[in-house]
């Protein structure tokens, strides 16, 4: 929908929808002409802003952060309920991760929990403009949904991330247990690994549908473990091949953890990589899709 307006549609300090709907394109007349931008809702942490910008894509990335925010902001938070009634184990799991407290924790997976029924509840069959709200029928109906099962489904993360750091705990237990300077370069291969699927933030970054695969990760890295000191001449072979295709990762401009903003090539060549570990040092847990050589340069060549 086009509008042409005389005056700027730009507001801050937003906690609810109380903007009206928001055009797609905005046409605001300036001496000579017509000037095209496109309305966007921006997160700002404790509250959210319209701000119009000047692509259609700088909008659809900002918006997607901005419906999250005030989807975050308008439910009610069930974190200190969930961080109460944990067990005793969770409790120490999540005392060990890698943010600041449980409770920032509890907060980051809330995000998580939001964005994948928001994702869920928008755009279309292709994924096009999902998590993109611009009505407020429509964000009254997604925040509905979010509000029906957050209390359920972050429960379940929290309890699936509890079983993820405890694994963790045994990887890195693993690792200092192996004391040979023979083994210093697959232990840090190891630790590297560790440390680029939990890091602060790892939650909200991966994903509720990604973080379902790191307990498999995990044991990947247990299995490694156990083989590594009777048969290190092998996973050194292991390492080689799977070197190369990390290493094409980083010259296509791929880092771990990747930045939030990374292009959709990247991201799924990251978790492609993780599965290929898998595939190589740990071939009987088996991996979620197929994956090979071939299959990771042809995603990197956006083919």
């Amino acid at each position: 929908a086009e509008r042409v307006a005389a005056a700027p549609v730009e507001q801050t300090g937003l906690t609810a929808w109380t903007f009206g709907d928001l055009p797609e394109v905005l046409d605001t007349r300036v001496a000579g002409g017509v000037v095209r931008g496109y309305p966007a809702i921006v997160d700002a942490g404790k509250s959210v802003s319209v701000r119009v910008e000047a692509t259609a894509e700088a909008a659809a990335t900002a918006t997607r952060d901005g419906v999250l925010r005030l989807v975050l902001l308008t439910v009610p938070s069930p974190s200190s309920y969930v961080q109460e009634h944990l067990t005793s184990q969770e409790k120490l799991a999540l005392a060990a991760s890698p943010y600041p407290s449980a409770a920032a924790l509890i907060e980051d997976a809330r995000a998580a929990v939001a964005r994948r029924v928001i994702d869920a509840s928008t755009g279309g069959p292709d994924g096009a403009g999902r998590g993109i709200v611009r009505t407020e029928a429509e964000f009254a109906r997604v925040r509905e949904a979010v509000s029906a099962v957050l209390v359920d489904e972050l429960f379940a993360a929290v309890s699936l991330v509890a079983r993820i750091l405890v694994k963790a705990r045994e990887v890195e237990r693993g690792i200092k247990a192996q004391n040979s300077l023979a083994l210093l370069g697959p232990l840090n291969d190891i630790r590297t690994q560790l440390s680029g699927l939990l890091h602060p933030g790892f939650v909200s970054a991966a994903g509720i549908d990604r973080l379902a695969h790191y307990p498999r990760y995990l044991d990947g890295m247990l299995d490694r473990l156990k083989t590594l000191a009777n048969e290190p001449g092998k996973d050194r072979a292991r390492l080689t091949e799977f070197e190369r295709m990390a290493t094409a990762f980083t010259e296509a401009g791929g880092t771990i953890p990747l930045p939030t903003d990374a292009p959709p090539t990247l991201v799924e060549v990251r978790w492609l990589l993780e599965e290929y570990r898998v595939s190589v040092f740990a071939q009987r847990l088996g991996t979620a899709q197929p994956v090979s050589p071939q299959r990771i340069m042809k995603a990197l060549s956006g083919r």
